[in-house]
């Protein structure tokens, strides 16, 4: 089919010559393999906190901050709050951004980021939601 719409249009189109190197990539991609997502992203990262003007540990928090407006997903809250505390930030640095943001964000946005941005911190919310709060209970 996509052969007939070709001739229908008139346009010739000749495939990419690829390399076994770039197929392998766009397969990982496509199969979601984290560790070749995490390298392209990083790759990404380190050129914007470069472009930025921005110290790593404020482009991390500022893209915590956008990961809760924006609904991110559970990777990329990993991946982000990794980063901040990789640049030295603390984790009520962190967790006040849940907080900071909330205001302009919505209860609801809130709330949803809560648990992702729990995960990326090593806590299990719902496992310490049954012995008291986590921790400092104990």
């Amino acid at each position: 089919m996509a052969q007939r719409r070709r001739q229908s249009t008139g346009v010739q189109h000749t495939p990419a010559q690829t390399t076994h190197e770039q197929r392998d990539r766009l397969r990982d991609i496509s199969n979601n393999d984290e560790s070749a997502i995490a390298e392209l992203v990083s790759i990404r990262l380190t050129e914007a906190v470069d472009t930025s003007d921005l110290d790593g540990k404020t482009f991390a928090l500022t893209n915590i901050a956008a990961l809760i407006a924006t609904g991110g997903d559970d990777a990329s809250y990993l991946l982000h709050v990794g980063a901040a505390l990789d640049a030295g930030a603390s984790v009520d640095e962190i967790t006040g951004v849940l907080t900071a943001v909330g205001p302009n964000v919505g209860v609801f946005k809130m709330v949803t980021a809560a648990d992702p941005l729990a995960t990326a911190l090593g806590v299990n919310l719902a496992a310490d939601s049954g012995n008291g709060g986590g921790a400092d209970s104990a």
